[in-house]
């Protein structure tokens, strides 16, 4: 694997048809707040609308805040104001935005909503992790992504509408992604702390990069602290499944020959922030995000292949979660971010609340 510095490294060589995003998602460990972070260039396909553009946006995700629990808004930037650093190391700036081994800062504002960070992270390795099946790096895929930094713990500040918040101790991670063209079906669960476990990790993803054709890959990567299970790779891929029956929740299973885990993810649709993201041929996909969402764990056993399942008596339950949906349509009820614009829109239709939240 390669080193957190180079799986960061910028892809972008001036061409166009192509976008590439970095992005942090920091968790509270009170499991009530939580903040993303994203750096970006876009350059639209030749004959494709629209200008090359750097940009950052951010979101800001606080349960008992009196004025709603989600806070979003991006600053566009011409992509001269992009900085790729020193070749050969890794830095990047949008303006007066960096991002940097070990840091970051930058703040946005619009429509009367400011998002301010300046943070530290310390990653548990220097090395970049792997959460899809081995050899997908080597496919002529159009997204890549690289998982730089797993397993991070933040700290610093975070100030939202003027009100700053102090950032002890929370998790999270750090990704790197490019590409020539957007993944038009993809649902993703993220959780780095369980209750039970303090070992436990998950990171659930479904994917097909066209709706029209193609497989759906459903790698789930599980860790607790007896195993590092393999649901992530071929054979353990193969049995993997995963649904979201309505806006804002998720059901999987991953099962082994003797091992099999179902769980459930939900978090309440009023968190939900919605992000129009452009794919360089000019086509829209609808991100919805929630970084303050629940999830739920039961495992099963059995002495051997072709015995019957039995709970074997243990659940957890995540501390703090991120969940994530990606689609052609819009969620019924999502403020979204337009591609063009700066910050949610004050209203929308309320969505039903899913039972759990």
């Amino acid at each position: 694997m390669p080193t957190s510095e180079q799986a960061n490294l910028p892809r972008w060589k001036k061409q166009a048809g192509f976008f590439e995003i970095w992005f942090l998602c920091v968790l509270d460990p009170g499991g009530e707040r939580a903040w993303w972070l994203r750096y970006t260039i876009f350059t639209p396909a030749p004959g494709a609308p629209g200008e090359p553009r750097a940009t950052l946006w951010a979101a800001a995700f606080d349960c008992a805040s009196p004025d709603g629990p989600a806070v979003a808004v991006k600053a566009i930037h011409p992509i001269s104001a992009f900085d790729a650093g020193t070749p050969g190391r890794f830095g990047i700036r949008i303006g007066d935005a960096e991002l940097s081994p070990g840091k970051c800062h930058g703040s946005v504002a619009s429509g009367g909503h400011s998002i301010a960070w300046d943070l530290r992270y310390t990653p548990e390795s220097t090395q970049a992790v792997r959460r899809t099946p081995r050899g997908v790096g080597l496919l002529p895929l159009t997204t890549h992504v690289n998982h730089s930094h797993d397993d991070i713990t933040f700290s610093g500040t975070v100030t939202v509408d003027g009100k700053q918040m102090e950032v002890r101790g929370a998790p999270g991670l750090q990704k790197h992604l490019w590409g020539h063209r957007r993944i038009e079906e993809l649902t993703w669960l993220y959780c780095p702390t369980f209750r039970e476990d303090s070992e436990a990790r998950l990171e659930a993803l479904t994917v097909r990069p066209r709706r029209d054709r193609g497989p759906r890959l459903t790698p789930i990567y599980l860790r607790t602290a007896q195993a590092q299970h393999s649901f992530h790779e071929v054979p353990g891929l193969l049995f993997t499944k995963m649904e979201a029956p309505r806006p804002g929740e998720l059901l999987f299973q991953a099962t082994s020959a003797t091992v099999s885990v179902k769980g459930r993810a939900w978090c309440d649709p009023r968190t939900l922030v919605g992000y129009a993201y452009r794919d360089p041929e000019g086509w829209d996909v609808h991100v919805a995000q929630s970084d303050v969402a629940n999830c739920e764990l039961e495992f099963f056993s059995r002495s051997h292949p072709y015995a019957a399942w039995k709970p074997d008596g243990k659940k957890l339950t995540s501390a703090v979660g991120a969940l994530e949906f990606h689609g052609p349509e819009r969620l019924e009820g999502v403020r979204y971010v337009e591609w063009d614009g700066t910050v949610l829109p004050e209203q929308a239709a309320p969505l039903k609340a899913v039972e759990g939240t």
